[in-house]
């Protein structure tokens, strides 16, 4: 957007909307915020302000959106309200017939409370993510087969890594998705991956044993459970406390 920028600057100032600042910025103050949008730097530069508010612009009057919805990170939300106040006292914003929403999520951070970065400053990628979870899966699971059998090991090497990966990208989206998408939260592998607590993989055990179950009351006492539900005709009664 960066042709668009000067532009969207001298309509500002055509207006008498500018405001230069100390050093020579030029700014946009807008309603209920005591800081303004630097549309442009001292020294003749642009910013994220600028930028957005070309965007907007082209949205709108180009693209005829009747509708932008901007999904960031939630600490960008006071920016996007002083766009959407810009773009509205300019008049590129009709309040009957536009609709502009900022939808801000948490960040992830690390163990230390800082925002989640690989060890060298970079940003973590999905791909990432989950093949670590993967592999930390495929270790707990060979774990599990060479353990006694009290602890279910009944995973053939062929289907560990099939396994794995149902398990550690599970793990990922329950871990990310069962959070209020507004709060920042800790990323933890091992709180991830607990088969304790509410995780995806304590449910996906708690399902197979489940299975098991009813396996074991077809194959021991006759009872096909899946058929019981499935004639509709069938209730089962739970009449002890601790059902």
């Amino acid at each position: 957007y960066n042709d668009k920028i000067a532009p969207v600057i001298d309509e500002f100032d055509s207006r008498g909307m500018i405001s230069v600042e100390e050093g020579g910025a030029k700014c946009v103050f807008v309603p209920n915020f005591k800081i303004p949008l630097m549309l442009q730097k001292s020294d003749g530069g642009y910013g994220y302000d600028s930028t957005d508010m070309a965007a907007i612009k082209y949205r709108l009057n180009e693209l005829k959106a009747r509708q932008i919805v901007y999904i960031t990170d939630f600490t960008q939300g006071d920016h996007f309200q002083m766009v959407f106040a810009a773009a509205k006292k300019i008049g590129w914003v009709d309040d009957d017939s536009h609709r502009l929403d900022h939808i801000g999520f948490g960040t992830v951070q690390g163990e230390d409370g800082k925002r989640f970065k690989t060890r060298s400053g970079d940003t973590v990628r999905l791909v990432d993510l989950l093949d670590e979870a993967v592999s930390r899966m495929e270790a707990s699971l060979r774990e599990r087969n060479s353990g006694s059998e009290s602890k279910g090991g009944n995973v053939s090497e062929d289907e560990i890594h099939k396994t794995a990966c149902a398990m550690g990208y599970g793990a990922v989206k329950y871990f990310d998705l069962r959070r209020n998408p507004t709060s920042n939260y800790i990323f933890s592998y091992d709180r991830m991956l607990d088969t304790k607590g509410n995780t995806a993989i304590y449910l996906l055990y708690a399902h197979a044993r489940l299975e098991s179950i009813v396996s074991k009351g077809k194959a021991d006492f006759g009872v096909d459970v899946d058929a019981l539900i499935s004639d509709g005709k069938s209730k089962i009664a739970l009449s002890h406390k601790s059902e």
